[in-house]
């Protein structure tokens, strides 16, 4: 399967679309060379009511004054920088922070300690290309030829069960908090090959009429297949063969994929849906081993020591879709698939250069050649929290988890703030909405609790007969020992530090722990540092951390209380009236004229949008505290923060994202509040003007 590096690197950039998206954004635009074909390049290109400076090749010769595009203005520098083929990301820029500061610590021979000695020994074995080269997949191959020489379900569902088959590729289980003041669950994912990439997944396989959404399918489904193709092509087949084997997981894996309901599904469908449909997902293990009884999901779960939950968490639809798909019928599908997400699950601890040419391809996609060591270390199953932990002790400055648990803090009280002061919200509603605020737990740079204990895991030195495959089994085998002792116990409010690795470049909140995670990987340089002005405090990580508070009451967190149980938050008399309001934020970006003939899709960034909405609302509350704040200084600061340029192949898909590009983000919410006007001194008839009956706000005395 040859690619040609071009082509490697619009997929790279379409799978950096897929991870720096703050959130966990969801691309679903059509492929590079369908948006290509649709994309206009022209310095005369002209949006709605912003010039589209995010659009490689459409920067307007002059710096437009802020008064007319504030994002333009102040983001101008870095985007006449990087005008170029590849466009560019002020925060992807940053994002290889924690990766270099580690890479340092592990080259640091007077750094010592057992958790770095350890990741010492695992890193250098990754990066002993000669031995990796002379293991090939000698190692791996076994357990490949085990799942070969399956020739019934029964067989198949034997091997998944033995203890000495140390894979469980159709399910993901993690520690999950469903009631923050009951006990820790199992949450549990059933899931094929394509439908477990980051948060995307089974959302492409909904049946649709929409072209763009079938072609978002296509790209995403043609990304993951390029490394599908890559790995069993280090195990000798070649390009027909797989282009055979890709079609055969395609469509198995669209057979159970149409019955994952990602998050985009609940926006369409009335409130409370999501609701309903999380208290229809809580299984006894006897109910969902019945409701899957095709699969051996108890001797799996056991394996995994995950057996022993008092209730476990799982999408009955998508259940009951993998039990109808797992059919002697399917056996072949099963066995290629087995296969492919075994391969996958290793990828970064055998050697692929037995796929030639497309090595260089591969590489790039996983990092670069340099960095491949370091991408076998940064794995949930491996040292991703070692990394994390390092990278805080070692390299941020000492106060940072007191200052921005300090200024979250300062965030979550202004939100109350302004909650207490909304005339339209009832006082039940209200309670509730402060109760929410008053449970809400920061996990900033840290899980509540703290990082797993790696003092007894105890990996074997190359010297002494260990190879980096084998040291990855115990580092797997290690973290379901460490998982296991959570299994009901009080309820972990960190739990979604078990399943998204730290070092990962975001922040996010989590509607069933009720928390806002600000992991170390998203704490680069560009939004916090030591001696930080609070104008570029509160514009970097303060506007992330109030955007994710206000997720909280978007239409996902508005379904689950203050402690992660999906009961909406709003009393029935107010829901109409809070959606009355989302829905006009979504008309007013429906609006807006991305480039000729293409508008955005207000409805799909329902809830980026008002969490930007909101964020921008509790800054600007804590900016009109100081009499001598620098507004200027706090949009120049935005401006830096979110500059991008994007490739025009690359258009179609970011506007898809359920995130608004970058200049909406900036231009958008400034114009709803009054500094804008007070001290930019914008008024009618200049770009960033709107009118006040215009403007919206969700909470405060002004919404």
């Amino acid at each position: 399967m040859r690619r040609s590096k071009q082509m490697a690197v619009a997929v790279l950039a379409l799978v950096l679309a897929f991870v720096l998206t703050a959130c966990g954004g969801n691309a679903n635009g059509p492929s590079g060379q369908e948006a290509g074909a649709n994309a206009t390049q022209s310095a005369e290109l002209v949006g709605k009511p912003w010039v589209t400076s995010v659009l490689q090749g459409n920067l307007p010769a002059e710096v437009p004054e802020a008064k007319n595009d504030l994002y333009t203005n102040t983001a101008y520098d870095y985007l006449a920088a990087h005008q170029t083929e590849t466009g560019g990301n002020a925060m992807a820029d940053h994002s290889t922070e924690l990766r270099d500061s580690v890479i340092s610590a592990i080259g640091d021979e007077s750094k010592t300690g057992h958790d770095l000695e350890q990741l010492r020994i695992f890193y250098n074995q990754a990066a002993d290309t000669n031995t990796l080269k002379e293991i090939g997949t000698s190692e791996i191959k076994p357990y490949l030829d085990r799942i070969d020489a399956v020739t019934s379900l029964d067989e198949m569902n034997e091997l998944l069960a033995d203890e000495d088959f140390p894979f469980s590729p159709f399910i993901v289980a993690t520690i999950r908090a469903n009631d923050t003041q009951a006990n820790n669950i199992v949450g549990i994912n059933p899931n094929f090959l394509f439908s477990d990439a980051a948060l995307v997944g089974g959302t492409f396989y909904q049946e649709t009429d929409d072209p763009i959404a079938q072609k978002a399918a296509q790209a995403q489904i043609g990304t993951m297949s390029m490394f599908v193709g890559y790995d069993f092509q280090a195990l000798g087949m070649d390009s027909e063969a797989m282009g055979e084997l890709i079609s055969k997981l395609t469509e198995f894996e669209t057979k159970h994929g149409k019955y994952l309901e990602g998050a985009g599904t609940f926006v369409k469908q009335e409130f409370g849906a999501m609701a309903e449909t999380a208290r229809d997902s809580i299984f006894t293990l006897d109910e969902a081993c019945e409701t899957c009884a095709n699969y051996p999901l108890r001797e799996t779960l056991a394996k995994m020591k995950k057996d022993g939950a008092e209730h476990y968490y799982i999408s009955r639809a998508w259940l009951k879709g993998f039990n109808d798909v797992w059919t002697e019928d399917n056996l072949e599908a099963i066995k290629l698939m087995a296969k492919a997400k075994v391969l996958a699950e290793v990828r970064p601890y055998f050697d692929h250069s037995a796929v030639g040419e497309d090595a260089e391809q591969l590489d790039m996609l996983m990092g670069g050649t340099d960095f491949k060591p370091y991408k076998a270390c940064d794995s949930l199953n491996t040292f991703a929290q070692v990394m994390a932990k390092i990278y805080v002790e070692d390299y941020l400055p000492a106060n940072a988890k007191e200052r921005l648990t300090d200024l979250s803090q300062q965030l979550v009280n202004t939100y109350k703030d302004l909650v207490g002061n909304t005339a339209w919200l009832s006082d039940e509603s209200r309670q509730r909405v402060t109760e929410k605020l008053d449970n809400l737990t920061l996990n900033v740079l840290e899980p509540d609790g703290g990082y797993f204990d790696y003092s007894e895991l105890e990996l074997v030195p190359t010297n002494e007969g260990g190879t980096l495959f084998s040291n990855y089994l115990l580092c797997k085998q290690y973290r379901y020992d460490c998982e296991a002792q959570f299994i009901g116990q009080p309820a972990t409010k960190a739990a979604p530090w078990f399943y998204i690795e730290p070092t990962t470049l975001n922040a996010f909140y989590e509607p069933e722990s009720n928390s806002i995670n600000i992991v170390p990987g998203f704490v680069t340089s560009l939004v916090y540092a030591d001696g930080m002005s609070d104008e570029d405090l509160l514009a970097g990580i303060g506007f992330t951390i109030a955007h994710e508070i206000s997720h909280g009451f978007d239409y996902q967190g508005a379904q689950m209380d203050a402690y992660g149980r999906p009961n909406p938050i709003f009393a029935e008399e107010d829901v109409e009236k809070f959606t009355a309001k989302t829905t006009a934020l979504a008309d007013y970006y429906s609006s807006i004229e991305l480039q000729p003939g293409v508008m955005a899709d207000g409805q799909n960034l329902a809830a980026e949008t008002c969490a930007d909405l909101c964020g921008m609302q509790a800054v600007l509350e804590i900016a009109g505290k100081s009499q001598s704040f620098d507004y200027a200084k706090l949009y120049k600061t935005m401006g830096d923060i979110w500059a991008s340029v994007i490739p025009a192949p690359m258009f179609a898909t970011y506007a898809a994202d359920t995130h608004p590009l970058a200049n909406l983000r900036i231009n958008v919410n400034a114009q709803m509040f009054d500094p804008l006007y007070s001290k930019l001194g914008v008024v009618e008839g200049d770009g960033m003007y709107l009118a006040p009956d215009k403007r919206i706000a969700v909470w405060g005395p002004t919404a």
